[in-house]
């Protein structure tokens, strides 16, 4: 049935799946008011419900949600990203495998599979918003390579890196922790905090990372500095080598971005997941010594760009739906609830606490 000719009450007879394939609402689920904005919010035109429900016209004919097509496309409206995601992290996965035994980096393959991701990625950008979703505990590592070589990409167009090194540096943010191969998996792998001798270990990643890039072909030297200094910070405070900014090679500081801020939006063993906007606010303060300035402020406003549209959980607990963005405060939106707009510029008591599957 169309959205808006849903009798109240009616009872989905199949899941109903956001754009992003997380489930809005389960099949057996009565449609009310409040769920009939929920589907109208998602942009779901068509819903399939139970005869009992209303499924049938005033004359008895099937509407178009009962016709073979219209089945059809529904059946299929779980999109392919999730699919398409999984099996990069997968195919990641092995060709880690083999550069832990010993092998060079499979440059080609490893472009293979990051290629089609980016490319699906960029057809849906908003999906920056919501990678949360995407993670499963036992592959971070996976998840993370593939979802920092996407975000890195997307900050090399808009930092306006000439287009021919987007790909390189795709390969930069996929390729970060490839040092973490050499390193002992009982330190890799410790559910508690690292004694100063396994942290000193651990650090150690950055070097091994350039020595493997290095020696694999199809990889340019940018690709190998992000590897090494992705932990350096502006003010010289990181590691391996303490360098300042000045010092710093461009691709470290956009992979550097995309690593925060993946990891902080991620759920992790020792760290629960913030939401997009809690992550983006604290990239903003960490710009002020930590990470480099000018490509935090353009990764916030070209990810917060998309969000018109993004229904979110407020503080308070109340849904809602950002209706404006202002360049100026990102990542304080006009946020409508209740039949109300609440500026978050000025509502400084409220934050955006997660934002919905879309």
């Amino acid at each position: 049935m169309e959205v808006k000719q849903l009798t109240l009450g009616a009872k989905l007879a199949e899941d109903v799946f956001t754009a992003l394939g997380g489930i809005l609402f389960a099949k057996g689920t009565p449609l009310y008011e409040r769920e009939v904005q929920f589907l109208e919010a998602f942009m779901i035109k068509q819903v399939q419900v139970e005869e009992s429900g209303g499924a049938w016209t005033d004359q008895g004919e099937p509407t178009k949600a009962d016709t073979p097509e219209a089945s059809d496309k529904f059946i299929q409206a779980k999109p392919v990203f999730q699919e398409s995601f999984d099996k990069a992290v997968s195919t990641l996965k092995n060709l880690m495998t083999r550069v832990q035994g010993g092998n060079n980096i499979p440059v080609m393959e490893v472009r293979e599979v990051v290629t089609p991701i980016i490319t699906e990625f960029q057809q849906q950008p908003q999906v920056l918003l919501s990678l949360r979703r995407f993670a499963r505990m036992d592959s971070y590592a996976y998840e993370h390579a593939i979802a920092v070589g996407i975000i890195s990409y997307m900050i090399a167009k808009w930092v306006k890196v000439p287009e021919k090194e987007w790909m390189q540096v795709a390969l930069a943010g996929t390729l970060l922790d490839i040092g973490k191969t050499k390193i002992d998996r009982r330190i890799l792998q410790k559910p508690g905090k690292l004694t100063p001798d396994e942290f000193e270990e651990m650090k150690k990643h950055t070097v091994y990372g350039y020595q493997i890039i290095k020696s694999s072909h199809g990889l340019s030297e940018g690709v190998a500095l992000a590897a090494l200094q992705h932990h350096e910070r502006e003010d010289g405070s990181g590691y391996p080598l303490g360098l300042p900014g000045s010092k710093l090679h461009l691709y470290s500081k956009i992979v550097a971005v995309a690593d925060v801020y993946h990891a902080m939006s991620s759920d992790r063993v020792h760290q629960k997941a913030l939401s997009p906007y809690q992550v983006v606010e604290q990239l903003v303060q960490d710009s002020f010594g930590k990470l480099d300035p000018t490509i935090v402020r353009t990764f916030v406003e070209g990810i917060t760009q998309f969000a018109v549209g993004t229904l979110v959980e407020l503080s308070d607990g109340t849904i809602g739906k950002i209706v404006f963005t202002d360049r100026n405060h990102p990542t304080r939106p006009m946020v409508e609830t209740g039949g109300k707009i609440v500026n978050l510029v000025e509502a400084r008591h409220l934050s955006i606490m997660r934002v919905m599957e879309q």
